[in-house]
């Protein structure tokens, strides 16, 4: 299959090309303008260009993976959430403007969304049915997801996931996992201990978006989360269990800090220490502004559309997950 991906040099999108590559596809990736002064199409309000300079390949495609955005982890400015907004709805359009025109339209485009779609709640499993919440990023995923309509049929198929937390061992939650085991040898919490995190895999998040690509999936809209969704305590718990040093060449000094920490988590697991520190929700509010929704999720999403259709998560649980990765320090 011919797949164009955007946004491939992200998290998602750089792991993604490799795995359809190693599936035996044929990856292209569709990238912006490096200027709006290159482009005929001027966008003055946003700093990134959401114009497409080589539209050319997505004549013919099989898929599209639309996956570019502006980063929702750099602080929330009021600036700055314009940018958010209009990388994705403006970006988008311009997408769906491209394939339209294109002679031979792609097949399928499949583009990313969030779970931040919907509302806090734990009282019920969250669906692809249920309505929207009214913070910011379910505002932000309700524009994004219709900027891929129009008033007129589409000569392609639409599909949509709504992404998780995502772990890799390049992501910001694992990450900051690390910092803390480093710092004290344990993983505390944001706002609550029993706070539910709908996270995925990166490689279960791949190949999702394989699995709508290759048509094993029907389109439509899907929630890209693991099937068992875990509190903060029970991540940071199962990161202290499968610990191991991940940490660049110009910081390898710090291998005796990270023997200490193993001293000090072997240790507290000895004296059967359940107690982890946490960071209180009101000082991430302070410090975050209204950015802190992120760190403070609670949700639990459902994945039984993706099940009921025999998609097999290799990572289904946090365990495994990060097993997996710090097994391997490259994923």
């Amino acid at each position: 299959m011919k797949v164009i991906l955007t946004g491939g040099s992200g998290l998602i999108g750089e792991t993604l090309s490799h795995l359809l590559e190693d599936n035996g596809h044929v990856v292209l990736h569709l990238r912006r303008w490096y200027s709006n002064k290159q482009s005929v199409k001027k966008d003055l309000t946003s700093k990134k260009n959401i114009f497409w300079s080589n539209p050319e390949i997505l004549e013919g495609a099989d898929a599209v993976i639309h996956l570019a955005g502006a980063n929702v982890a750099k602080p929330w400015t009021e600036s700055y959430k314009r940018e958010i907004l209009r990388s994705r709805t403006e970006g988008t359009s311009a997408l769906i403007d491209a394939c339209v025109a294109c002679n031979q339209p792609p097949k399928q485009i499949i583009s990313a969304s969030g779970i931040g779609y919907y509302p806090e709640s734990l009282s019920i499993d969250l669906n692809e049915d249920h309505s929207m919440g009214d913070a910011f990023l379910a505002q932000v995923c309700v524009a994004w997801e219709n900027s891929l309509q129009r008033p007129f049929p589409l000569p392609f198929q639409v599909s949509i996931v709504r992404t998780g937390l995502v772990l890799s061992n390049k992501s910001k939650i694992v990450q900051a996992a690390q910092s803390q085991f480093l710092l004290s040898g344990m993983v505390g919490s944001v706002g609550s201990h029993e706070n539910q995190w709908s996270w995925i895999h990166i490689h279960d998040l791949c190949n999702l978006y394989i699995a709508l690509a290759e048509q094993k999936l029907l389109s439509g809209i899907y929630n890209g989360v693991s099937p068992n969704p875990c509190t903060q305590g029970e991540f940071g718990k199962a990161y202290e269990m499968h610990a191991i040093l991940q940490l660049p060449w110009y910081l390898s000094g710090l291998k005796l800090q990270w023997w200490v920490a193993k001293g000090l988590n072997r240790l507290i697991r000895t004296l059967n220490i359940q107690q982890r520190p946490i960071v209180p929700a009101w000082v991430m509010r302070l410090a975050w502004g209204e950015r802190a929704a992120i760190a403070l999720t609670n949700q639990k999403v459902s994945t039984n559309k993706t099940l009921d259709q025999g998609f097999c998560y290799q990572y289904p649980t946090i365990e495994k997950a990060l097993q997996h990765l710090q097994a391997h320090p490259k994923v």
